[in-house]
């Protein structure tokens, strides 16, 4: 959303991703900005409040850096013509780039297994629970902080109900 009216300010406590234009920083503005990356056009500057480090980060980087230089290559060829149109190199390079994505999730989660409890119903139904501070605990104490935080997120919400329905079929 390009610029969010005053009367709107209660959007920012919205609790999924959002990209939005606020107009002034006001006190209301700032009493809402605790868990935001904030992004100044005009200054060229990212700041955020501590976000713990991803697990993994440099290896993640490394696998993502060629499909990144191809996007980046390619943007000045997309200056000439409209941003819906993408060349093939484009398209491939994001495909790769989802790929290395998805494949950092699963590694993030594969051991999801030896922390969920399945349990049989009467009607053979089976129920799968996953056991999240036990989760949390099986990776290294420095990569602790961003996984309490990812395993609240619905991407890791959706990726594990996924996950846990094989499980459940086996």
């Amino acid at each position: 959303m390009p610029v969010l009216p005053n009367c709107m300010l209660d959007f920012l406590d919205a609790p999924v991703p959002y990209i939005v234009g606020i107009k002034n920083k006001t006190a209301e503005v700032q009493s809402k900005l605790g868990n935001v990356i904030l992004i100044d056009v005009q200054k060229n500057q990212v700041r955020s409040p501590t976000i713990p480090s991803l697990p993994q980060r440099k290896e993640l980087l490394s696998s993502l850096s060629p499909y990144h230089a191809k996007l980046v290559g390619e943007s000045y060829l997309a200056r000439k013509r409209p941003i819906y149109e993408c060349t093939d190199v484009q398209v491939e390079a994001a495909k790769g780039f989802l790929a290395v994505l998805r494949s950092y999730l699963d590694s993030l989660c594969s051991n999801l297994r030896s922390h969920t409890i399945t349990n049989v119903q009467s009607n053979d139904d089976k129920v799968s629970l996953l056991l999240k501070e036990s989760f949390i605990d099986s990776f290294p104490s420095r990569d602790r902080p961003f996984m309490k935080l990812f395993v609240d997120t619905q991407l890791f919400s959706v990726h594990t109900d996924l996950v846990l329905s094989f499980y459940q079929k086996e």
